[in-house]
């Protein structure tokens, strides 16, 4: 079941793994050869999510003095692919 709200969201992968590297090459050399068939131009993003315990959340979380925003991190943060737990595969047109 898509639980994302992008129409361009495939799936989530364990990027760190061989299984996730090899699914992220797989997905990037279909959308080669279908963008070389259909003359189209798209491209593979991955986007990636902090996942819960993550060792490199204290990156990401918010140190406020005054305690305005006790919630930790944003949910529209940019999380880098090498302190993300997993990561969420996206194809986009360019």
């Amino acid at each position: 079941m898509n639980t994302r709200t992008s129409e361009f969201y495939v799936e989530t992968v364990d990027h760190h793994t061989e299984m996730g590297k090899m699914i992220v090459a797989a997905y990037r050399a279909k959308v080669k050869a279908e963008d070389k068939l259909d003359g189209t131009s798209r491209r593979v993003m991955l986007q990636g999510r902090m996942g819960k315990n993550n060792p490199n959340a204290y990156k990401y979380s918010v140190k406020n003095v005054r305690n305005l925003w006790p919630f930790g991190a944003h949910s529209h943060q940019r999380i880098k692919l090498a302190d993300a737990a997993t990561a969420d595969l996206y194809i986009y047109n360019r």
